[in-house]
């Protein structure tokens, strides 16, 4: 009998909360399209980078499991409340506590078990789709194909287990301690509004929005320590709290003022409603404040790093290929023949680097980066680069050729950086008694991570490049088409045999391990690469796995914790649309119109839903402004600042108008149902 009755409650339940079911099978879906990228033979054939998305999926997963907990856990002491009257009648007709909680568990499993192989299909064709998008990011070729992986479904429902016992573990204790009184009345607590001393509570509205701005004073103010970083952070957390705690108390404090504003159009019912959801929920309102900001914060961070991923690859890699060797003497003969076996040259050229004993620019560099003078990110030396040389360079890509006067120089370094060069270039440099003067700056991509200089690199007219040290030697070469795979390496291995390192040293540590020489490569955060043997169609692919792997774990986590947020609205609203009932068809006894209603209806709404996204959104936008000016340095990825914040809003606007639309849809059909109209 417990059986038949846990499975006929469970379908009212399906019935009455469609958006929980449904936000449930969209995070059953979820988790297993992005688990299946761990496993998915499509991934690891593609790069070597397959293990870096595992740990940042099984990171992403970690938060996802928590939040999962929380969200099964309020909805399962939800439903508790709802139905308290329910189970007091099932005491009264003789059953135990231990009966009820069972019967509570078995009805929440089945939910979660239909939720479960709802979200199944459609987690398969998602995956699918990542795999795809994942593929076209880095231009490779990929054919639909299933793959259904028995580890990938067994862990997303042990993840998915697993949330739903640790929430219900902690529910079964509160029904021991249930009895018949408290279960009757449970369902009416939150009908009590309790203004208390509203002096003792209105402070804290000021005092949290205070801090919020205190906070974006110290993050921009780079004030940020080791010591105060987590308390400063911590109290973020509490003044969000702190801030809905401050609300209800302000908002009863305006209406008992009773100014013009309370009495027009229903607002007196609207605030009353709002003031009283506010004192009961503040704990959850803060809790999805800060879900909404942490889904925001995610979203523009993916944005960040796909701005980089669509245009770093030409500015970091112009050339097809380019190749270092730390003899200024070097011929390329064997790198050459290599290259033309694997693909179609259509123009190659062998130049120097010079170098004249000058290291201005390294410490100038050094200082604004914070490093050391030991610093290896650049050369020992200055890079120069006469005129004749960078003019047919420049002709290789494709940019239009420069001048310069004997006396002049030119710097070209990477956007990123421009500010300090125009700083730089106020000053003269070179030995005493040949003094040059800055002509310009150019900074259009130019293999500047230890080719063509690390950062930035002097160009000089011939006849003073003449009377330099040449220092070493570069080759760069632009194809007809894409090379044979393996080129990078063959040809990696030519120039480790020529420059005598070791080769199994070179290929655990990469070149910084095994130095010989001098060389630098820049001084990049984003993404670095300090390579001897550069091969444009490889290195793009990499890079962009490789950043994809820590992108794709940030929309994860937007999107759980988005639509789990919406969740709790919603079903809030919904559940209480029921005692509304009475209250709005008092609203029409006393003249209210129809239309007037639902506009009511729909301020009542948008208030509620307004509370937790406008807050996500200033706390949001003070964190992305000052992440998106971090990563425009960083990167020299030359997107707005405020468009991340701006896209971010717009997509995750589009779902949470979406929400409020269902919800307002519902929530009128529910207060017109049982003979309201």
């Amino acid at each position: 009998m417990l059986n038949k009755l846990a499975v006929r409650n469970a379908k009212r339940s399906m019935k009455n909360y469609v958006i929980y079911l449904f936000t449930m099978a969209l995070v059953t879906a979820l988790m297993f399209a992005f688990h299946s990228l761990i496993d998915s033979p499509s991934i690891q054939k593609l790069c070597e980078e397959a293990g870096v998305m595992a740990f940042m999926i099984g990171i992403a997963t970690f938060f996802v499991l928590w939040i999962l907990v929380w969200l099964v856990h309020y909805m399962v002491k939800f439903l508790a409340e709802k139905r308290s009257r329910e189970f007091a009648t099932y005491l009264l007709l003789g059953f135990h506590k231990k009966e009820i909680a069972r019967l509570f568990l078995k009805e929440n499993m089945v939910l979660g078990a239909v939720a479960f192989v709802l979200g199944i299909l459609p987690g398969i064709f998602l995956q699918q789709l990542l795999v795809t998008v994942i593929y076209a990011m880095i231009d490779a070729e990929y054919s639909l194909r299933l793959e259904v992986n028995g580890s990938t479904f067994l862990l997303t429902a042990g993840i998915y287990a697993l949330a739903f016992l640790l929430a219900l573990f902690r529910n079964k204790k509160r029904f021991r301690k249930m009895n018949i009184h408290d279960m009757m009345y449970l369902d009416q607590q939150n009908e009590t509004l309790k203004d208390g001393n509203r002096s003792k509570r209105k402070w804290m509205l000021p005092a949290a929005a205070g801090y919020i701005l205190f906070f974006g004073w110290m993050l921009y103010g780079m004030r940020f320590t080791m010591y105060n970083a987590f308390p400063l952070v911590f109290g973020l957390i509490a003044a969000v709290y702190l801030l809905y705690m401050g609300l209800s108390a302000w908002l009863v404090s305006y209406i008992r003022k009773g100014k013009k504003g309370v009495w027009k159009q229903g607002n007196l019912f609207i605030l009353r409603q709002l003031s009283s959801k506010v004192r009961t929920m503040q704990f959850t309102m803060g809790t999805l404040t800060i879900l909404f900001a942490i889904a925001l914060v995610g979203c523009a961070c993916a944005l960040m790093l796909n701005s980089y991923l669509s245009t770093e690859g030409d500015t970091k890699w112009p050339f097809d290929v380019a190749v270092f060797h730390a003899s200024p003497d070097a011929e390329f003969d064997r790198e050459l023949e290599i290259i033309d076996s694997r693909a179609d040259i259509r123009e190659s050229f062998a130049y120097c680097m010079y170098q004249n004993g000058t290291d201005e620019m390294r410490r100038y560099l050094i200082g604004k980066n914070g490093g050391s003078e030991d610093w290896p990110t650049y050369y020992r030396y200055d890079t120069w680069l006469k005129l004749s040389d960078y003019n047919r360079l420049r002709e290789m890509l494709g940019y239009e050729p420069v001048d310069l006067k004997e006396g002049e120089y030119l710097i070209h370094a990477k956007y990123r950086i421009r500010d300090w060069m125009e700083e730089f270039s106020e000053r003269a440099i070179g030995p005493e008694g040949q003094k040059l003067s800055c002509a310009g700056i150019r900074t259009e991509g130019f293999e500047q991570n230890g080719h063509n200089g690390a950062d930035s690199v002097f160009v000089v007219t011939d006849a003073a490049a003449a009377s330099m040290e040449p220092y070493y030697s570069v080759l760069a070469v632009q194809l007809n088409g894409s090379p044979e795979e393996g080129l990078g390496q063959e040809l990696q291995s030519v120039v480790v045999t020529e420059e005598k390192l070791n080769w199994d040293q070179f290929e655990r540590t990469g070149v910084t391990g095994v130095l010989n020489f001098d060389f630098g490569f820049g001084s990049d955060q984003i993404y670095n690469d300090a390579s001897l043997v550069n091969v444009r169609s490889e290195k793009i692919p990499e890079m962009k796995v490789l950043l994809t792997s820590i992108l794709f774990p940030f929309i994860y986590i937007a999107l759980i914790f988005l639509c789990v947020a919406l969740t709790v609205l919603a079903v809030q609203q919904l559940s209480d649309s029921n005692k509304y009932k009475f209250r709005y068809d008092v609203l029409r006894k006393l003249g209210m119109k129809d239309l007037e209603v639902d506009r009511v209806i729909l301020k009542q709404l948008a208030l509620y839903y307004l509370c937790p996204f406008a807050g996500a959104f200033l706390l949001s936008a003070v964190i992305v402004a000052f992440l998106s000016e971090g990563f425009l340095f960083f990167s020299g990825v030359k997107t707005p600042a405020w468009s991340y914040m701006g896209w971010s809003v717009l997509l995750f606007g589009t779902i949470y108008f979406l929400y409020f639309a269902i919800t307002y849809v519902e929530f009128c059909k529910n207060i017109r149902t049982a003979g309201v109209r």
